[in-house]
């Protein structure tokens, strides 16, 4: 009888992650063409120039947003998973955080635009709502992925449509970047509509104090490594940007984009595993621990196919573009490689959110960054453009692999050398 169950019970996860991944997959590969798609359209009927100050909004925005969120996309899929009786009261009190830090972070956001980047103003109604984003982390949660992926495909199907028409009907750039402000607040708007929870008893119901604590003391050191995180991310563009001005920036981002968008195979991965790892976490340590042995081999070898994979894609998009610059192919080349990392990162994201380990983070983030900004502006003084890609690899090597081995926890279980 224990194994017709088994079996019956392994069918039925089999048959859920092909679903998830089905949706998943469909919702990413048309993020990806759209974002790689009308890229190419701004840089091909608007040039280099103005790519690079639309990438360079885009990115700014998106460091904004990051820092609204303090961290709590994982956290909050982590405690959700974990705790399912208290999800209301779970989700309650991350709400109330959100919303607190969107209208501080969306009010500095407006200022610094008006005074520094008057394109980010179109832009300003993505930082605005972006509190809505704890509504796709409780899906995540909940195990209702699907939802997310079904919201974000109509708003992207949308928002493609309007953007085509902005380029080719009214050859207007800056109306790309205020639908795809729209499109943002649909996508979210619609995944809050499909949790079936109600934003006034969320914002007006009272929260468990005790809880509420507890959460704070766990954002105090993920808020700074969401920023640093953040900031690593975008730490290339800023340099650039700042260094070589917006012309390279966007003939660098226009290849950089379709490198790192292969990153979304891993994530699509610990959307569904995440919530998983976390219930047996909270069932069995030891076959978690088994478990993490064997989605550190799963997730490595990810790294590696989608750091071929982009490898390949650049070379067909390079030829395909004929830019001829020696410097970019380079860079874009070795920035191919950051896939490995990236892949190993985005499963160690899980592993400490779920296990925790809030300081280890935070130290994680922090080395990365220094080393990343380091290394930065020493290779960019003596190799250009082409110094940006060697040090984040660097950075991503240290922190990923070589720091859990010096910081001995359960990450080390994922790492196979």
């Amino acid at each position: 009888m224990n194994w017709k169950l088994n079996f019956i019970n392994s069918l039925i996860v089999k048959s859920q992650l092909i679903s998830e991944l089905k949706w998943q997959i469909i919702e990413k590969l048309l993020r990806s063409f759209t974002t790689v798609f009308i890229s190419l359209l701004i840089t091909t009927y608007f040039g280099a120039e103005t790519f690079g100050k639309y990438g360079y909004a885009l990115a700014l925005t998106n460091i904004f947003i990051g820092l609204s969120n303090l961290g709590m996309p994982n956290l909050i899929v982590a405690q959700i998973s974990k705790y399912r009786i208290n999800r209301k009261k779970i989700i309650n009190i991350f709400f109330k955080i959100r919303i607190f830090t969107t209208a501080i972070i969306f009010l500095i956001f407006v200022i610094h635009c008006f005074y520094n980047l008057k394109l980010g103003l179109l832009l300003s109604l993505s930082v605005g709502s972006s509190f809505l984003e704890i509504f796709e982390n409780y899906n995540q949660g909940t195990l209702n992925i699907i939802n997310n992926c079904k919201s974000k495909i109509v708003a992207f199907s949308i928002g493609l449509i309007l953007k085509l028409l902005s380029i080719f009907y009214l050859k207007d750039y800056k109306l790309v970047l205020l639908i795809y402000s729209f499109e943002f607040f649909i996508s979210y708007f619609f995944i809050y509509k499909l949790t079936s929870l109600d934003i006034r008893e969320l914002l007006f119901s009272n929260v468990d104090k005790r809880l509420f604590r507890n959460i704070i003391k766990k954002l105090v050191p993920l808020s700074t490594t969401s920023l640093f995180t953040i900031l690593s991310a975008k730490l290339d563009i800023l340099i650039i940007q700042s260094r070589f001005g917006y012309s390279l920036l966007g003939q660098y981002n226009i290849f950089s984009q379709v490198i790192l968008i292969w990153s979304i195979i891993p994530l699509m991965f610990t959307n569904y595993h995440m919530p998983r790892l976390a219930k047996s976490y909270s069932t069995s340590v030891i076959e978690y621990k088994k478990e993490l042995v064997k989605y550190g081999k799963i997730y490595l070898l990810i790294g590696i196919i989608i750091s071929a994979i982009s490898l390949v894609f650049f070379n067909i998009q390079y030829s395909l573009l004929n830019y001829n610059n020696r410097e970019i192919y380079l860079a874009s080349s070795i920035l191919c490689l950051i896939n490995i990392p990236l892949s190993m990162s985005l499963l160690q994201s899980s592993i400490i959110a779920i296990n925790n380990l809030q300081l280890y983070g935070f130290i994680k983030t922090i080395l990365n960054f220094i080393i990343m900004l380091f290394l930065a502006l020493i290779f960019s003084n003596y190799f250009g453009i082409v110094g940006l890609p060697i040090a984040i690899n660097i950075s991503y090597i240290t922190s990923e692999y070589i720091l859990p081995k010096v910081l001995k926890n359960n990450i080390r279980f994922s790492l196979i050398f």
